[in-house]
């Protein structure tokens, strides 16, 4: 049984939020974005599926901003779960993040409704230990016209077209930076939280720097920052981003689940 639309009371919210928190490590965008709904005039839709035997039995969790991104937290392969995955596309949502599960379901169901123009499979990897040789600050408003090259940069590189708003990010102590001969070469963002995780994201060390050690050095302050708070270090990378997987595994980072990025073209 598929329901869509806001919860139907504060007993379902919480009955949903939880399920969603025992899967916390893969379905922290679906959380946040969850929370984030209760509070935004954007239009939104949020899809449950339950068990059709037990009308308290979650089996699948879809939050999706109208047109825009969908978090989709199934949990497991069934014709009920392909239903979601239906649903789901009828809302044309551009971006979609699911698990291995969620990818292999979505892979069966686009031929009806179009094709996957892009799509990456990551790791899901967190790290809890603090850092000695940490380097990195703040990012202030006056380093602005640094953070808008690099995102030129950032977005050439990877084949995003990202427009932060560096102010509101700045102001929230989103963005970390690192120095060296007088200007910065490492960018890391702090994006996503929860009551256990913050998400670490769009890390880069401009091309002249890179193989200096930078960049864990930042992702090392930022790590600490997140300790810090008593939550632990998340992050999604590309499973074929070796040089990442790498660097991330000799920092002690843990693999801990897979996730799948794709974004849909509609027929």
């Amino acid at each position: 049984m598929i329901i869509k639309g806001p919860p139907t009371s504060s007993e379902e919210y919480q009955l949903i939020f939880q399920w969603l928190d025992e899967r916390f490590y893969y379905s922290i965008g679906a959380m946040a974005f969850l929370d984030q709904t209760q509070v935004i005039d954007a239009e939104w839709q949020l899809l449950r599926l339950y068990d059709p035997h037990n009308a308290e039995q979650l089996l699948g969790v879809a939050v999706i901003l109208a047109g825009g991104t969908c978090f989709w937290v199934p949990s497991k392969k069934s014709s009920s779960a392909a239903l979601l995955c239906t649903s789901i596309l009828e809302l044309q949502p551009h971006r979609i993040v699911t698990t291995a599960i969620g990818r292999d379901l979505l892979n069966a169901q686009i031929k009806q409704k179009g094709r996957i123009l892009r799509e990456y499979d990551q790791w899901i990897m967190v790290c809890s230990r603090q850092f000695s040789e940490a380097q990195g600050r703040l990012a202030e408003l006056s380093d602005i016209a640094r953070l808008n090259e690099y995102q030129h940069q950032y977005n050439k590189e990877r084949s995003v077209n990202e427009t932060p708003d560096w102010k509101s990010l700045i102001q929230q102590e989103k963005v970390i930076v690192l120095e060296a001969d007088e200007q910065i070469v490492s960018i890391v963002r702090l994006g996503i939280e929860t009551d256990r995780l913050i998400s670490i994201g769009g890390t880069y060390t401009f091309p002249a720097y890179r193989r200096k050690g930078f960049a864990e050095r930042i992702l090392q302050f930022a790590v600490n920052r997140i300790i810090a708070t008593g939550r632990i270090a998340h992050l999604i990378v590309d499973i074929d981003n070796t040089p990442a997987v790498t660097l991330y595994r000799q920092m002690g980072f843990e693999c801990v689940e897979s996730s799948y990025i794709a974004y849909p073209e509609y027929l």
